[in-house]
């Protein structure tokens, strides 16, 4: 079976890090299934193609269509497909008239008002919805036109080869006596403005902190350009010494550094949603868009960490944050429990995956019953 992922690449790299975390899960249930990437090259950030490329795939490139050349360019990127999986990218659906053989079956995020209400006729020709969120994330109301389609599966977790802390600290050359705050940079996927006050309140809060903390130390990763990132951040001095980048990596080697750490700043959902249950401690910065806001306003609110939306963070309050969590180890692993808690349980990657690969076989067995024409 022919498996194509279609995620959205306009943003950050949790689409594509999800549908990875799906594509292994598939090739555990089923050896012989084959994997492929589209990435769609008019919303494409050129972040997107990079982290294809780590997690192990060479993607095509859908090119822009027009009238003229829509089926063959569709024909050309997903003619060999049995299923197509979008993740939020959902506006490509017309394409399937043009490859009818193959099943199709979506993974949205939750909406901004009723924007997933416009959607509807796109989404009734889906054989199926995957809803990727724990429970504490409520579908939208607007999906009642589309409740017979939605699987609720839970997020896509894939962490059992994830080493403890320690384990991952040794593996990363991480000092004993050093205590990490992570922060994942992505290129910027909410704009400069909001990169830049988070750099900024970041570096300010550890820097005040290694008075009283003089081991703690920032991690910088999925960082493409240093000195972009230096002017982002306003250094004029350029990056501190407890200031450490990384370029993008594979999403194991990722995993690996949120398990080594003290603290991880959670931005986009699948760091939220992988911190909580590694069981490192979250403070909550989410991106300005309506899926990492609803997550971190909800496990804001079930207190399984600081949130601070945009607009209310500083440098002050963040420094409150971190040193409530490093200097009250008893509160801090009550906190990190309960996070644990609320992300976890459903059936998650494996249920995701089991009812791709039916949907492919079902889709299949009706396409070559119907009659030719």
């Amino acid at each position: 079976m022919k498996i194509i992922m279609l995620p959205c690449v306009e943003g950050g790299i949790g689409h594509i890090s999800r549908t990875a975390t799906l594509a292994r899960a598939l090739c555990r249930i089923d050896p012989s299934v084959e994997i492929e990437y589209v990435l769609d090259t008019v919303r494409l950030r050129p972040l997107n193609i990079e982290m294809t490329t780590q997690m192990g795939y060479r993607p095509r490139l859908l090119p822009p269509i027009t009238r003229e050349n829509r089926d063959a360019v569709a024909r050309a990127c997903l003619g060999d497909a049995d299923v197509i999986v979008d993740d939020t990218a959902r506006y490509l659906l017309p394409l399937r008239a043009c490859v009818p053989q193959a099943a199709w079956v979506s993974i949205p995020i939750p909406p901004v008002g009723d924007e997933l209400f416009g959607d509807w006729p796109f989404m009734k020709q889906m054989e199926a919805i995957i809803w990727a969120y724990p429970p504490l994330l409520a579908l939208p109301p607007e999906l009642s036109l589309v409740r017979d389609k939605i699987v609720k599966t839970g997020p896509f977790l894939d962490l059992a080869d994830v080493p403890g802390r320690e384990e991952a600290r040794r593996s990363l050359g991480i000092a004993p006596e050093e205590r990490v705050v992570l922060y994942a940079v992505r290129n910027f996927p909410f704009g400069r403005d909001f990169a830049g006050r988070t750099l900024k309140s970041l570096h300010g809060a550890v820097a005040a902190l290694r008075a009283d903390h003089p081991d703690l130390v920032l991690h910088l990763l999925a960082v493409r350009d240093e000195a972009e990132l230096a002017e982002v951040m306003e250094l004029q001095d350029g990056f501190p010494g407890w200031l450490r980048c990384r370029g993008v990596l594979p999403q194991a080697e990722a995993l690996r550094h949120i398990s080594a750490s003290d603290i991880v700043i959670g931005e986009g959902t699948s760091t939220m949603h992988e911190g909580a249950a590694l069981g490192t401690p979250l403070v909550l910065m989410p991106g300005p868009i309506s899926e990492t806001l609803l997550l971190a306003e909800a496990l804001g609110r079930e207190q399984a960490a600081p949130c601070f939306p945009p607009g209310t963070v500083d440098a002050e309050k963040l420094a409150a944050a971190f040193r409530g969590i490093l200097d009250d180890s008893a509160a801090t692993a009550g906190v990190t429990a309960r996070a644990r808690a609320l992300v976890s349980g459903g059936g998650g990657v494996e249920a995701a995956a089991r009812l791709v690969l039916e949907i492919g076989a079902r889709h299949a067995r009706r396409f070559q019953a119907a009659p030719a024409g």
